[in-house]
């Protein structure tokens, strides 16, 4: 990817598809317009141009979309919670902790702050993602953990967790449509014109 000359790419210009990359103005004067090329070898696939006026979250030009701009983000950091509690009479070691999220399955094991819970004691996970919070999202998370006693039977537990962001839809024009016009067109004259003089 190639931007014109008052732009430099902050990020590598080799890009595949999914990959992000960062556009910013260099020492130039500030300008309306960005001219990418998008090239793959020496053959131009496409050439974009993106007015800044009018940049919204999401915006797509061409096979690009925008991600982000300045301090703003479609992307918020997240932080899922899940906590575990030994609520037998023995003490446990967690052996699996389990997350499903659509077709990700993921043992988090690695990330648990203590895999010896004591009676009554609990441990946790923390796992930190990002959320795209420019769309719409209805995920269900399940989590399940495996614990095993000194001796014994293992035991586990499982529970399930649903996150909905709805996005507001752009808003229609806040200034009502103007009325139509109430006068209708003026009368034709009822008398004829006056005869010249003789």
């Amino acid at each position: 990817i190639e931007c014109s000359g008052l732009f430099v790419l902050l990020s590598v210009n080799m890009v595949t598809v999914g990959d992000t990359f960062t556009v910013a103005l260099g020492n130039a004067p500030a300008t309306d317009l960005i001219s990418c090329a998008i090239l793959s070898g020496n053959i131009l696939e496409q050439t974009l141009v993106i007015d800044r006026t009018a940049l919204n979250l999401k915006d797509t030009f061409g096979s690009i979309q925008l991600e982000s701009c300045d301090k703003q983000s479609c992307f918020v950091p997240i932080t899922y919670t899940y906590n575990i509690t030994n609520i037998g009479d023995t003490p446990m070691e967690v052996t699996t902790v389990m997350r499903t999220r659509g077709t990700s399955m993921v043992d988090l094991i690695g990330i648990v702050e203590d895999r010896n819970v004591e009676v009554g004691e609990s441990t946790v996970v923390r796992e930190i993602e990002e959320l795209d919070v420019c769309v719409n999202v209805d995920e269900e998370t399940n989590v399940r953990a495996e614990a095993d006693p000194p001796q014994g039977v293992p035991c586990f537990s499982e529970d399930d967790y649903e996150l909905t962001v709805v996005v507001s839809p752009t808003s229609p024009p806040t200034d009502p449509p103007s009325p139509s016009p109430s006068d209708g067109p003026s009368p034709s004259p009822s008398d004829p014109p006056s005869p010249s003089p003789s």
